[in-house]
């Protein structure tokens, strides 16, 4: 069998590799380079030869180790790519030392550039988060404030309540524009993390 004939889409692979529980007959007819070629090509750790060593012995089935490693190394000509580790990093995603030497200074080097670009975006999310809750607060400090004032004029508040309801509805309202400010100062922070972000992405050769 030729190796070409055992390409995954990379994707796919993550689905496939990542899970290490096999059946009875998934063991009995197993291909094991094939099945080391796909761990390999998801970037999956050699560790998981002794998760499937595992679930096969339930049935009485040893692994093919020579064939397995044969095949995950590769696999792992796939996976330990410039462009993969790119992927991996832009997604977030932490490299687990699973490619050869003479492959992981590409590799890394793709997951460096795609790791700035996954930072400088968490940055911005994280600031933009920060404007949407304190925007979330203020519009329920808008409508406390709606719903006070309406008591306070009714016949129903008392002389204490009307005290108390006033006391409050200061309260709020220095709370409200304490939080037009602050959202202010992180509109601000937003745009110099938003222009960092571009810049990133121009630096970028990806």
């Amino acid at each position: 069998m030729k190796m070409t004939a055992w390409i995954i889409p990379f994707t796919a692979l993550i689905l496939v590799g990542g899970c290490a529980t096999m059946s009875e007959e998934e063991c009995l007819t197993a291909d094991w380079r094939a099945i080391g070629y796909e761990d390999g090509a998801a970037g999956l750790q050699i560790a998981q030869l002794s998760k499937r060593r595992e679930a096969c012995a339930k049935h009485g089935v040893r692994p093919d180790t020579a064939s397995y490693r044969t095949g995950r190394d590769e696999g792992l000509q796939l996976y330990c790519t410039e462009h993969q580790g790119f992927r991996l990093g832009r997604a977030g995603g932490t490299y687990s030392g699973v490619c050869p030497a003479d492959l992981e200074g590409l590799f890394l080097r793709g997951h460096s550039a795609g790791r700035d670009i996954y930072l400088a975006q968490s940055a911005v999310n994280q600031v933009a988060s920060a404007i949407s809750d304190l925007e979330r607060e203020r519009e329920h400090i808008l409508d406390d404030i709606t719903e006070m004032s309406a008591h306070l004029v009714s016949d129903e508040a008392t002389k204490e309540e009307r005290v108390t309801l006033l006391a409050d509805i200061a309260r709020l309202k220095e709370r409200h524009t304490e939080l037009e400010l602050d959202i202010e100062d992180l509109e601000q922070e937003l745009a110099l993390r938003e222009a960092e972000y571009q810049e990133v992405l121009a630096r970028s050769p990806y």
